[in-house]
Parts: structure tokens; sequence; C-alpha cells
């Protein structure tokens, strides 16, 4: 097996820095800016939306080849392509305005996205030690979030086509930062799975693939559909809009203490943890809807445990399988998540009326719910499975 000898402060903290800067273009500007582009040519809502969606329906079909890339041309080329393709995006709406560049320019931005995506998370985990992997994790998960609200502020500047050269630009920039890295000099080696371990790694990944198609669907039905699950309770749009950012914070804050939490006990605690917590902050929002201070902090760690479930899903995947099959591993986890983020919105949409206008906030609790039984019944089989005598 190849070992990694490159692990410094430094590398991590440049890859933290491109991966940061790709963040806020990638997933906090670049859905905002095509539909602001689309929107100015007075294009149909539901026509906007399909093209906003082009880039996560690409981001599903080539995710499954991400790790064998990155197996054959290591993680320096695959966040080359990254860059490339983010550059031809927007360098496209930059020169381009009809509908034949857009859907190039969306395509290009998903391959681009799950490119970065993968290499990132599996790179984060390579570089970091055994013992404080969980709190780096923890801080590039708080960077993601921290990427996605920093997005929508360059919002502030009036003109379309400024704000996509100041994506660009700082494109470059994050890939100057991935460069200086020298990704290219981490490498992994090909590890066969034993026969006798195989149905462990398996229950690994099928839970970290379950907790992070949970925090899919909570947190991007918690931050499509809040606004108006607090306007049936009679809150402003400004004021719905103060708590889901509540919820946004707790995301990003809460990621690098809930990573130290699993370095000093374990990812399996601290899953246990994030569980309870959005069970009982979910049951205090239906219980407090009429107080806004309490719904200010429920929502914060509602945000915080929610988001905790795809980060422990990285660390789990990261502390238990071997190099070989971490890329694998966070090219599945990534695409559970986003399965996870377009069901969740559908879902819960569909029962936001229901029970007393607490329809979604009941489906969180009965999917964090469903997440412990699931996490209990593999343990229970692992259990079993370890006790069985072999023949």
């Amino acid at each position: 097996m190849k070992i990694y000898t490159t692990r410094s402060k430094s590398k991590i903290i440049l890859v933290f820095t491109g991966s940061l800067l790709f963040q806020t273009v990638q997933i906090g500007t670049y859905p905002i800016l095509i539909s602001q582009i689309l929107a100015n040519k007075s294009v149909d809502s539901a026509i906007i939306g399909v093209f906003v969606a082009i880039s996560w329906i690409t981001f599903l079909l080539i995710g499954p080849l991400v790790p064998i890339f990155i197996r054959i041309f290591g993680y320096g080329i695959t966040n080359f392509v990254a860059f490339f393709l983010t550059a031809v995006c927007f360098a496209t709406l930059l020169v381009f305005d009809d509908s034949i560049a857009l859907l190039f320019s969306a395509t290009c931005m998903g391959i681009g996205l799950i490119f970065r995506w993968i290499s990132c998370d599996a790179l984060i985990v390579h570089l970091s030690d055994a013992g404080t992997r969980g709190k780096i994790i923890g801080l590039h998960e708080a960077l993601m979030g921290l990427g996605i609200g920093l997005g929508p502020l360059m919002f502030v500047v009036p003109d379309l086509a400024i704000i996509t050269a100041i994506c660009l630009g700082l494109t470059i920039v994050g890939q100057i930062a991935f460069y200086f890295a020298d990704t290219s000099s981490v490498t992994m080696e090909e590890g066969a799975c034993e026969p006798h371990r195989r149905w462990f790694f398996l229950k690994v990944l099928l839970v970290a693939l379950a907790a992070a198609a949970v925090a899919g669907f909570i947190e991007n039905s918690a931050i499509a559909l809040f606004p108006l699950h607090f306007e049936k309770f009679g809150y402003s749009l400004a004021a719905s809009a103060v708590l889901v950012s509540s919820f946004g914070f707790g995301g990003t804050l809460l990621q690098p203490p809930l990573g130290y939490l699993a370095d000093k006990k374990s990812y399996k605690f601290a899953q246990t943890v994030c569980i309870a917590v959005i069970v009982f902050s979910c049951a205090v929002i239906m219980v407090f809807s009429s107080s806004f201070a309490i719904l200010v902090v429920a929502l914060f760690v509602l945000g915080g445990a929610a988001g905790g479930l795809n980060t422990l899903a990285v660390i789990e995947a990261g502390q238990t399988l071997e190099s070989s099959k971490v890329p694998a591993a966070m090219t599945a986890i990534a695409m559970l998540y986003t399965m996870g983020s377009i069901a969740g919105p559908i879902t819960s949409g569909a029962v936001l009326d229901v029970l007393a206008h607490n329809g979604m906030v009941v489906g969180f609790c009965i999917a964090a719910v469903a997440l412990a039984a699931f996490v209990i019944a593999f343990q229970n089989i692992s259990h079993s499975d370890s006790k069985s005598p072999s023949d």
C-alpha cells in the first residue's frame, strides 16, 4: 500500500482555500446567476428550474466515473479538470447568451462540481491524521456551508456580467491554491477487500449513505420551504429569512465541534447526538411556533445536526475504509446527499399543510427516527454476524 507522506498543514490550508472558492462560485453563486440571466430574458420559471436542475442531473450521471478518473489520473489532474470546466462555464456566460450556450454552461458546471466535490472530500481524508480527522473534516464542511452563504452576497453588484467575471477570477485563484497544494504528489495504493471484510465495508457505506440522504432531505427542504412554513404561522418574509439564516449558520458553525466530538468519542456517538437533536429541535419548533427567539435557537441547532449527519458520514467512511476506497465512498455519499436533496423538497412540499401546517417538520422527525432504526438494525446484524461460527 502506498502511504501518504504529505500531510502538512499548508497543504490542508491550500485545499481548504481552493475548495471554499470553488464552493462559493459553483453552488453559492451559479444557480442564482443562471436563474437571473434566464429571468432577464423573460423565460418561464418552469424552464428556469430545468436549467438549474441540469447541473445536478449531470452531477448524478457523471458521479460514478469520478473515482475511476482519480485512480487513473490522480488528484492533481482531477482538480484541473474541475477548474477547466468551471472556467469554461463562466467564460461561456460572458460571451454567449443563447439557450444552447446556457445548456452547455450548466452541463460544464455539473461535471466540474462533481469532480471538485469528490476530489476535495477525498483529499481532506487523505491529508488529515486519524487522530484529528473528524475535526479537519468538520472544518472543511463548515467552509462548504460558508461558501454557500458567501455566493449570494455577490448579487449586491447589479451587473451580472461583472458577477460572472468575478466568479471566473475566483475560479482561477482557487486553481492556483490547488496547484500550490501539489495534490499530484498525493497517491494511493489500490487495495483489495478481503472476503471476510466485504460485509463490514458494505455496512459502513450503507449507514453513511443513509445518513447523507437524510441530511440532504432535511437541509434542502428546510432552506427551500421553511419560509413558506413560517408564513403559515404569521411570520413575515423578512422574519422567515432570519429564521432560515439561523438554520444555515448552525449548519456552518456547528460542524467543527461535531468533528471534534467524533474524534474524542466516536462518529457513532456524534451521530446519535445529531439524531436526538433533530427530533428534539423539531418538537421545539412545533410546540413553540409563536416564539421567535426560541425558533432561532431551535433552527440553529437543527441546522447543525442535519448538516452534521453528512459531515459524520464523510468521517465514518474516512475513518473505517481503506484509502483506495475513499474516492468511491465520497462519490456515493455526495450522490445520496443529492438524491435526498431532490426528494426532500418534493416530499416536504406535498405534506407542508398537513398536521396543522407541521407536516414538513414531522417528516424531519420521521426521517431521523428511520435513520436511527436503520443504524440499530445494521449494528444488530453486524453483531450477530460476528458471533456466527465459521464453517
